[in-house]
Formats: structure tokens, C-alpha cells, sequence
């Protein structure tokens, strides 16, 4: 079975998407795709730290033309910092016209198709324009709404919201941190798709990449980063966005809480066939002890109701792999340190893995791309840890 990157990638192959826009993959790479039938195309969402890129691929399947542009669309709301930046819901009087500028800045420099776009050529009468920010175009169309005239531009011109904002809205949205993670995320993908050959002058939403930057504020100290997120609210943050949203009548739309039975609301299954599977690796090189294996193993058992989990021990070669049903006391192993074997495609098809948990010191060799599943470091030391992809954490007591 297809993973939901696999399933994406797929969608996009024909139009040579990846090699397009390398920058878009970049980022692409530094997020969790998931399987999200509740929304009408793509949404994104920002949870724990982490973005989220809900898919329903069945809708896709019927507009396959679409799935390039709609891509790039969510790619630009995570890049502009809509999720993070603060300054699109402080001090907003009037956030259903800040949601059309958020749109508009999210469908600039789009030339792939997109279904009935929010694009500022709709609003040059009222003074809108190309090189102008989201704010701007707040204050240029605030009048116009005022006057009831913003609702009636929109209908006029047949446009409407690419996506749906609404798991977004349900996530943690501009959290503490959540701006400097988002400025981390683009300066690591820009860095990346600079060396896969983008064009020094290229613009992403419209914007250069230096005042992309500089519009998400000063840089983030990376290590600081790591350290501030609690490794076990990983864990659970990562298994919680596996579990398949599904829509269900028998729970309230956390949206429209006052339309019981008419608006299904969304759950997560679990128990069960559809318990996602996560590998948890353990490095047995690093500086493993007995209580941290303690620690980890208790951790991982407190997943047992939502996910399977698998322990692969490794080294230099995957040493051994088993379920997890009980303490881990010991492990095999203690060689050098490789971190590509437990990524194997046959070993991670063989167990029909939806996510890997690697518990390591982070000194070993790792692949240059990232393996198509989503990816927890938990680091057990505070040496820096080069490796572009994946979240990360430390181990601590």
C-alpha cells in the first residue's frame, strides 16, 4: 500500500513537480503528509511544532489538473508564515477579509491551474496589487468591506478559498516558538534547494527568498530549538496525527457546534486493523543505560491503545526486530553507528511502517533524502545533529 507522500508524489509525477520547484520540495520533505478526507483538496496544519499537509486524495483523483497548483498553494501559507506569524490574527478587526489575503498571497506566482483562485487581479479596481503584502491588502479592502462590497467582488468573480483553513484553525496555530520553527523550516529548504540548482533570483509566493526571510524574523538557534521540545509530547503529538480522521455523526463539528446531525464532526480511529504502525529504532551504540531503556520502553507501551509498535535494534546492521509487549531491559549490538539500515524500504514494507521513532546520539552516517515516512529523532546527546529531515528531540529524564 501506497504511503501518503508515495500517493502525493504520484499525483504531481506527471507534471515533474519535484524537479520544478525544488524549493516547494524542499519543503515538501520537512513535513507530515496525511490521508484527510474531511477537507475539500489540501489543508495544512501546525501541531506540536510540526506542519501537517491533509490530503484527500480521492477528491484529487477526480481533478487530477489541480493537485500541482493547490500543492504550491499550501506550500506558500506555510512558507509566508500564515500559521505562525502573529500578526495575521492581532489586532484583526475583521478576519473573514484577512482569510481572502491570506488566499491571495498564498495563489501568487501560481501559474499551474487552481479551481476559481482568490488572485489580487480581482481587486486591482479597488487598489489592490501585485507587489503589495497580506497586510496591505488588509488595509486596501477593508473600505470595501465596510461598505458590504468585499462578499459581492467575491461572488462576482466566481472566486473562492482554494483550501480549507479549518485544520489550521484546530491546531495550535501561532504558538510560542511556532514563528522561529517556520523561519528554520524555509532557511533549511531554501539552503537545500539552492544546491539542487534554484535560480539565485527566483521568487517563492511572488517574494525574493531574502525578504522571505526577513519578513519571518531573525534566525533561530537550532539547538535551542531542539531542546525546548518535550520528546515524549513528540511521540504522542506524532502517533495523534497518524490515527486517520475520519467524519463521524456522533460527535459535534467542533466548527459548527449549533448543526448536530447536519454537519458530521471529525474522530480518530483506534484499535484495531487501522492503529497505525511505528518503528521505534534504537541505536544500540549510543549510550543506552538501563534506566533510559526504562524510560523509553514505558513511553512507547502508553501508545499501545493508538499504535503497533515495533522495536528494531541497530548498530551498523538492524540487529533484531520485534513487537513491543514488554519492558526493554537489554539490547544487542553495541557496535559502530549506522543510520540508514533501519530505513530500508524492505524492512519498512515488511512491517507496513507509517512512522519511525529513532533514539540515537545522531554520530552515524544518514541518507540525503528522507525515506518517505514521517521521522522522530530523539537524541541522546548534544552534539549538533546535521541530518535535514525529520523532527527532532532530546532525551531527557
Amino acid at each position: 500500500m501506497q504511503t501518503a507522500r508515495e500517493a502525493l508524489h504520484a499525483l504531481v509525477a506527471g507534471r515533474d513537480w519535484l524537479a520544478r520547484y525544488p524549493f516547494h520540495a524542499a519543503v515538501l520533505a520537512r513535513i507530515d503528509v496525511v490521508r484527510d478526507p474531511s477537507v475539500q483538496w489540501m489543508a495544512v496544519s501546525l501541531e506540536r511544532g510540526r506542519y501537517f499537509l491533509h490530503v484527500h486524495f480521492e477528491q484529487l483523483a477526480r481533478a487530477p489538473q489541480f493537485a500541482a497548483g493547490i500543492l504550491l498553494h499550501e506550500i506558500h501559507h506555510i512558507a509566508l508564515g500564515h500559521l505562525s506569524h502573529r500578526k495575521f490574527r492581532d489586532g484583526i478587526e475583521h478576519a473573514e477579509v484577512m482569510e481572502t489575503c491570506l488566499e491571495m498571497s498564498a495563489n501568487d506566482g501560481i501559474t499551474e491551474p487552481l479551481p476559481n483562485p482568490i488572485v489580487w487581479e480581482n481587486f486591482a479596481r479597488f487598489g489592490v496589487r501585485a507587489s503589495q503584502s497580506t497586510l496591505e491588502r488588509y488595509e486596501a479592502l477593508l473600505p470595501i468591506h465596510r461598505k458590504g462590497a468585499l462578499a459581492k467582488a467575491l461572488r462576482d468573480g466566481g472566486a473562492e478559498d482554494v483550501d480549507d483553513h479549518g485544520p489550521w484553525r484546530e491546531g495550535e496555530g501561532a504558538g510560542a516558538g511556532s514563528l522561529a520553527r517556520t523561519r528554520e523550516l524555509v532557511e533549511r529548504s531554501l539552503d537545500e534547494a539552492k544546491r539542487e540548482g534554484l535560480a539565485p533570483d527566483a521568487r517563492i509566493a511572488g517574494i525574493s527568498p531574502g525578504r522571505l526571510l526577513e519578513a519571518l524574523g531573525p534566525s533561530a538557534v537550532r539547538a535551542d530549538a531542539e531542546q525546548s521540545i518535550d520528546w515524549r509530547a513528540a511521540l504522542q503529538g506524532l502517533v495523534q496525527r497518524l490515527r486517520s480522521p475520519v467524519r463521524t455523526w456522533s460527535r459535534p463539528n467542533r466548527r459548527f457546534g449549533d448543526r448536530v446531525g447536519e454537519i458530521p464532526g471529525r474522530a480518530y480511529r483506534t484499535g484495531g486493523a487501522s492503529r497505525p504502525s511505528v518503528l521505534a529504532v534504537i541505536d544500540t551504540s549510543a549510550s543506552m543505560d538501563a534506566p533510559a531503556l526504562s524510560r523509553i520502553a514505558a513511553e512507547l507501551v502508553r501508545l499501545a491503545p493508538y499504535a503497533r509498535v515495533i522495536v528494531a535494534e541497530c548498530d551498523t546492521e538492524v540487529t533484531r526486530v520485534y513487537p513491543l509487549d514488554k519492558a526493554i531491559t537489554a539490547v544487542m549490538g553495541r557496535g559502530g553507528t549506522d543510520l540508514r539500515p533501519a530505513f530500508s524500504p524492505a524492512l519498512l514494507a515488511r512491517e507496513g511502517v507509517d512512522a519511525v521513532v529513532y533514539f540515537t546520539d545522531g554520530e552515524g552516517p544518514f541518507d540525503a533524502r528522507p525515506p518517505g515516512v514521517p521521522t522522530l529523532w530523539v537524541l541522546t546527546s548534544d552534539a549538533n545533529f546535521a541530518c535535514p529531515w525529520g523532527e527532532r528531540a532530546r532525551l531527557s529524564a
